[in-house]
């Protein structure tokens, strides 16, 4: 399970997964960015209430749920539960912006400043700076650069095959270690595939079953 919240960490920043502004971008952001996010911004992470994915980590399955939508600092937020065995292990809040899609806490901890999950809109070569810190006390900090390596690769996992979006962090520095991180999003279903290497040793998360919340009613 440790592995699993390092990937989970990561995956938005992730180190996971992604990209937050430092904060004399952000304030430089927060004067010129629209207001309102392109209409299908949402279509690589969607964010409806009772979206369900099932993962598989190692032997594990995990399941991500789309809970409710809820305001945090003023701003319309996500939250997004993860559960092992029917049971509700992690909770965090996601923010569409104009420009992306922001993770903004973890659990009860802010990640200061919000990490950049997907840049909007999606394009080939596009790289973006991390230096977030999560948690005010003592918190994790995540440092590196993540880019999106190819707008059209093509990935096969237990839930079939896609073309996706793969963003990857090289050398990442998590926490002081050194981690590389990659992660395939594909439109109108989200993250299928999620991988993390430190030194020799590689963890994958693949998607088992996506289930649309039309589907659940």
């Amino acid at each position: 399970m440790k592995r699993w919240f390092s990937l989970r960490l990561l995956s938005g920043l992730a180190a996971l997964m992604f990209a937050g502004y430092l904060s004399g971008q952000e304030a430089t952001q927060n004067k010129a960015a629209p207001a309102k996010p392109p209409a299908d911004a949402d279509g690589y992470f969607p964010l409806t209430p009772k979206s369900k994915w099932v993962y598989k980590v190692q032997d594990q399955a995990v399941e991500v749920l789309v809970d409710k939508n809820e305001k945090f600092k003023d701003e319309m937020c996500t939250k997004v539960d993860t559960l092992v065995s029917g049971k509700v292990v992690a909770s965090e809040l996601y923010c569409l912006k104009a420009d992306g899609l922001y993770r903004v806490k973890v659990k009860d901890d802010e990640i200061y400043p919000p990490v950049r999950v997907l840049p909007l809109p999606i394009q080939k070569g596009a790289s973006w700076e991390i230096n977030s810190k999560v948690g005010a006390q003592s918190g994790q900090l995540v440092k590196g650069t993540f880019r999106i390596v190819n707008d059209k690769e093509k990935v096969k996992v237990p839930a079939g095959e896609y073309e996706a979006v793969l963003v990857e962090g090289a050398d990442m520095d998590v926490g002081g270690t050194k981690t590389t991180v990659r992660l395939w999003f594909v439109k109108g279903v989200g993250l299928v595939r999620l991988s993390y290497k430190i030194a020799d040793a590689e963890s994958v998360l693949e998607l088992e079953k996506y289930e649309p919340a039309t589907a659940q009613g």
